[in-house]
């Protein structure tokens, strides 16, 4: 953006205390007009032309601050309605891929399983160190949604304590080949978190991401 120069001590001075920055607002462009027309050499004024653009470009300054205002004004609506809509996530239960157990006072949350192809099932339970505490024979399965029934006990009957754990699907056909299968755990969101720009929904003692939700159960 061009404003035409002066030879005076009064413009130096505007331009020197806009010069630190690296744009320029309406109220910097205006007081250098201001001031130009102050300064200006009376046997050679400004022509109307010249005028007519410098206001073009204040004119279009303004345009640019007054759009960039509604932008950042829409931006935080966007998020606050965002926001809002999260929050009615919670007390919802939801469905999410992966295989989660959680365990609240003594209760364990709802999971299920999907085989790719029939096959002979057997379920790994592991706890959050990632020792193995169960190892479930489910025997035979279909293709259908499987659901894990795990009474929250160790391989000794002894009930574990609540918190985190992960199950594992090994699964092979009549032949003894490897049948892949898709995990799914089913929990209630109990709070949310925004942190750095992301925003996370606790579900038992883990927090997920919204990308994470397959579906909402009610």
């Amino acid at each position: 953006m061009t404003i035409s120069s002066i030879s005076s001590s009064g413009q130096s001075q505007s331009i020197q205390q806009t010069g630190s920055r690296d744009t320029l607002t309406q109220e910097d462009f205006l007081n250098l007009l201001i001031t130009q027309m102050r300064n200006q050499n009376p046997l050679e004024p400004m022509d109307n032309n010249q005028m007519a653009a410098q206001m073009a470009q204040f004119a279009s300054l303004d345009a640019l601050n007054n759009m960039q205002k509604s932008l950042e004004d829409l931006t935080t609506y966007q998020a606050s309605l965002g926001n809002l809509q999260v929050a009615s996530l919670i007390g919802k239960k939801v469905e999410v891929e992966g295989g989660r157990l959680f365990i609240d006072k003594g209760t364990v949350s709802e999971s299920n399983y999907q085989l790719s192809k029939p096959g002979k099932v057997s379920i790994q339970i592991y706890d959050s160190t990632g020792f193995l505490v169960r190892s479930i024979e489910e025997g035979i399965k279909g293709i259908t949604p499987q659901k894990l029934a795990w009474d929250g006990k160790n391989q000794q009957g002894i009930a574990v304590p609540d918190g985190t754990y992960r199950f594992r699907v090994s699964a092979v056909d009549e032949k003894g080949q490897p049948i892949t299968s898709i995990s799914r755990t089913i929990a209630t969101i109990t709070g949310i978190s925004f942190e750095n720009g992301m925003t996370y929904l606790k579900l038992g003692s883990e927090k997920i991401t919204l990308g994470e939700i397959q579906a909402i159960l009610g």
